[in-house]
């Protein structure tokens, strides 16, 4: 009984240092507005297909590693693509691919 009541004690001690510690942290402060930080985030998102790797390439949407290897071979055959429609060229990427994949990915 008294080991609880000092494990209670010890408990809530921490609870009440914890809060007091708190109240003097730094505040956070943003130097970027919300415009650039949503442009800054999608394309940070987007996977570049002239510069991808195999891996990067598969987590583009109806992707897998065959696929992606096709990129790659494509691309080297060729040479940079010039837009992501251009995807369309790649054996086993149809207009529908292109259409899920668009979003994703930039030259």
């Amino acid at each position: 009984m008294l080991v609880s009541l000092v494990v209670v004690v010890v408990l809530a001690g921490g609870a009440v240092y914890a809060s007091r510690v708190s109240e003097g942290a730094p505040k956070v402060v943003y130097t970027a507005s919300l415009e650039e930080v949503a442009a800054e985030s999608e394309s940070s998102l987007k996977v570049d297909i002239n510069g991808a790797d195999v891996e990067e390439l598969d987590e583009l949407p109806e992707v897998g590693p065959s696929t992606a290897e096709a990129i790659i071979e494509y691309r080297r055959a060729n040479g940079a693509f010039t837009a992501v429609e251009e995807l369309e060229e790649v054996p086993g990427i149809g207009p529908k691919t292109i259409e899920k994949i668009e979003p994703f990915a930039t030259v």
